[in-house]
């Protein structure tokens, strides 16, 4: 199984705030078909095509296309080295620990800045304090603080900033960040130790010294401290697992 690209890894996405998650929230049964099948297919075109001619459950055509150009913005984009999906698929046909959850808040996130900031600085922040409430009003509150530093979002609708809170607030409860359906609430991720390898790796291959590993703020995505980043990094070396 091979993903193959002339292109030039882009580790995390970096710019404006993109209204992605306008149409769709965090497909992630969607996104765990994708990767079982590619796992099965190896091929990253096939895969594609397997599932918009019929694969996802969608009746319309128009919306598996869609699905489809989600889940590449997600996972592909960036031109993601052959072992990050490899691992992604083992994730993915893992269903009984949450290890796909785990490493879809790291992925999606680091390639979408708006979600990547609001983990940063609105949840992580809340989960801190013991505040643990979460909602559309607090991603709104969010996005007219952030108008000054991002002007794309005063090019946005009113309809468009609802749509978007409310599909990133499904997101974040799709992949184990926020529970709860009337009234949602933060909670700490599960976050099985294969996974904890993979962000080891993926921050190391990102040029991330070893020395600094711990401080990465990629790791308050699972709401971790750097202690805790700390003694997961050393027990990890101890056992000489960082890429099983």
């Amino acid at each position: 199984m091979t993903i193959e690209t002339k292109d030039t890894v882009r580790w995390r996405a970096t710019g404006p705030y993109l209204t992605i998650f306008t149409s769709k929230a965090g497909l992630f049964g969607e996104t765990r078909h994708f990767l079982q099948t590619y796992g099965q297919t190896g091929n990253l075109a096939n895969t594609r095509q397997l599932l918009i001619d019929g694969g996802l459950p969608q009746r319309s055509r128009v919306t598996r296309v869609k699905i489809m150009e989600m889940i590449i913005v997600r996972l592909v984009r960036w031109h993601p080295p052959a072992w990050v999906l490899s691992d992604l698929v083992d994730f993915a046909n893992d269903e009984q620990n949450g290890s796909l959850q785990a490493a879809l808040i790291l992925h999606v996130a680091r390639q979408d800045t708006l979600l990547y900031d609001i983990i940063q600085q609105v949840i992580v922040p809340r989960w801190k304090k013991g505040d643990l409430s979460f909602g559309t009003s607090a991603a709104q509150s969010f996005l007219n603080e952030k108008q000054s530093s991002h002007p794309e979002i005063e090019k946005w609708s009113a309809s468009t900033r609802e749509r978007l809170s409310q599909h990133l607030l499904s997101t974040l409860r799709d992949y184990g960040l926020v529970t709860g359906k009337l009234t949602k609430k933060i909670v700490e991720p599960v976050v099985p130790e294969a996974v904890v390898r993979h962000l080891i790796r993926l921050l190391q291959e990102e040029g991330i010294p070893d020395a600094e590993l711990a401080q990465h703020p990629d790791w308050k995505l699972w709401l971790w401290e750097e202690g805790r980043a700390q003694a997961a990094i050393k027990s990890l070396a101890m056992s000489n697992t960082y890429h099983e």
